[in-house]
């Protein structure tokens, strides 16, 4: 057996290009898995971890204290998930956004991005095979009687 087995041109022009980061700034993602954890000291978290459509991910602790409910009203609020909901299940596959900003270096120097915090999308993006479809502005409106610039008087 070598060590080139498998490798032609084309395998290798269709490799992945390696790890994938979010970027500074605003990700649009969505919530691939949730898990109970406790942390390094022994109090009850969450570990989030969010993807996006290249398939970059990036994990978010909310861990039990001082800003658990906060950090959970931001998740809740950013994903469109129900207010208290504690189902994790449920969360998986709601789409929000995620800002990100520069890390610190770990142990080895490596800088990797971060979460900083979790927003309420205002933008009109559907992502691509997403199922969820946001209703456009005028809804429920024929086009001959609304016009967004309308003033009531």
């Amino acid at each position: 057996m070598s060590f080139f087995d498998g490798v032609t041109p084309q395998t290798v022009s269709q490799a992945s290009d390696g790890f994938l980061e979010f970027k500074v700034g605003e990700n649009y993602a969505y919530i691939s898995s949730v898990e109970e954890k406790e942390s390094r000291n022994n109090n009850p978290m969450l570990e989030i971890t969010f993807a996006d459509e290249e398939g970059a991910t990036i994990r978010y602790w909310i861990v039990g204290g001082e800003y658990k409910l906060s950090r959970l009203k931001q998740l809740y609020s950013a994903f469109g998930i129900p207010m208290g909901e504690a189902n994790t299940n449920k969360w998986i596959g709601k789409w929000g956004v995620v800002v990100c900003k520069a890390g610190t270096p770990n142990d080895k120097g490596k800088v990797y991005n971060q979460v900083s915090y979790l927003k309420q999308d205002n933008a009109d993006k559907q992502p691509q095979g997403s199922a969820s479809s946001k209703p456009s502005q005028n809804e429920g409106h024929g086009d001959d009687e609304y016009f967004e610039d309308d003033i009531p008087f």
